[in-house]
């Protein structure tokens, strides 16, 4: 094969150090990618020891006072539970496993009754008439493990 005279040019320019450098650079463009997949790993690894420590908990309030701390990690079977306001107000929660749901209540539109079970920290359950909130918290404080509260992250 013959090579063009401009090709013959630029080969007499390069010298054996221009390759040496050429290579370790191409060599070193991988070195950011792997500092941020070992970073993301480790940060993956700590998240999950930290997520197994978790306990998550049901907080039962009527009118911003606390009526019953429920520990859904480890709860096992079905537990029932019956909260009365007044007036003839009253709600069932219904706590099956790690979920918990009010199965029943009295209030007119039965909005609480058909929202679905909760189970995950910063879920709410709503019955507006009763003035009853069911909340999942965190024993962490975390409202959700992958929240970023509104944020978007760089």
């Amino acid at each position: 094969m013959k090579l063009s005279p401009t090709v013959k040019r630029y080969l007499k320019m390069i010298r054996p150090f221009d390759i040496i450098i050429v290579t370790l650079l191409i060599i070193g463009s991988f070195i950011p990618l792997m500092v941020f997949t070992t970073s993301q790993h480790h940060q993956a690894a700590a998240q999950t020891t930290a997520k197994s420590h978790e306990v998550y908990t049901a907080v039962v309030s009527h009118n911003g006072h606390v009526l019953k701390r429920i520990r859904l990690t480890g709860h096992q079977g079905k537990t029932h539970y019956h909260f009365t306001m007044g007036h003839g107000a009253y709600n069932d929660t219904l706590v099956t496993d790690n979920r918990i749901q009010i199965s029943d209540a009295n209030c007119p539109d039965q909005i609480c009754v058909h929202h679905s079970a909760i189970s995950k920290p910063g879920q709410t359950i709503v019955c507006l008439p009763h003035k009853v909130l069911v909340e999942v918290k965190s024993s962490n404080g975390a409202t959700h493990s992958n929240s970023t509260g509104g944020l978007v992250k760089p």
